[in-house]
């Protein structure tokens, strides 16, 4: 078996149990406007997610999923700067009601994502929600909710946090569709609502 696999349900099902997940569903029930972020395969991971958060929930959610995007405010910026002004540029124009609602979700599996938990800082100040998912405890401090994966390994850490985003998925009553449902469908989905 890989490493780090071999207790994945008794890891998913501590994390269900802890306080901080139990806000960070809080914090998605109450949110109309999901922003994940991560870096490499943590944001892949939260492309996957919002796109799935989207398509399945009555939420908008989107993460930077774009390397042209990403490398553009890098190149404008920082590296650390980066995530904060895509915060900032997917809130502008909106009112103060619509921000109280956005909930910003960024994964770190080293717990230093200095880039990660400056985006979570500047949500949190802007009055959005915001919530740290992390493989292991943080190395840098903030305010921000923070979910504890207590995972060793970046694998681990990036198939349980997708899994996140499913139960987030499911507590917020949607449903996550089979593969039999989703082949059998012959009606296209209507996006409008």
């Amino acid at each position: 078996m890989i490493a780090g696999f071999d207790n994945f349900s008794e890891k998913f099902a501590s994390v269900l149990s802890s306080d901080s997940w139990k806000k960070a569903e809080s914090d998605f029930l109450s949110s109309s406007r999901i922003l994940a972020v991560g870096n490499g395969g943590n944001l892949a991971v939260c492309d996957h997610g919002a796109i799935d958060i989207a398509r399945l929930t009555n939420k908008s959610a989107s993460a930077p999923g774009s390397g042209i995007l990403a490398s553009s405010l890098i190149n404008d910026v920082s590296h650390d700067e980066w995530v904060k002004n895509w915060l900032s540029i997917s809130l502008r124009g909106l009112p103060a009601s619509s921000v109280s609602e956005t909930m910003l979700i960024g994964v770190s599996s080293s717990g230093y994502s200095k880039n990660i938990c400056m985006a979570l800082d500047h949500a949190l100040q802007l009055g959005c929600k915001a919530c740290l998912i992390s493989a292991q405890q943080p190395k840098i401090d903030g305010t921000y909710n923070t979910v504890i994966l207590d995972v060793d390994e970046y694998h681990t850490s990036e198939v349980l946090t997708l899994s996140l985003f499913y139960q987030l998925i499911d507590s917020a009553g949607f449903s996550c569709p089979t593969i039999s449902s989703s082949v059998a469908r012959t009606q296209i989905d209507d996006y409008s609502n």
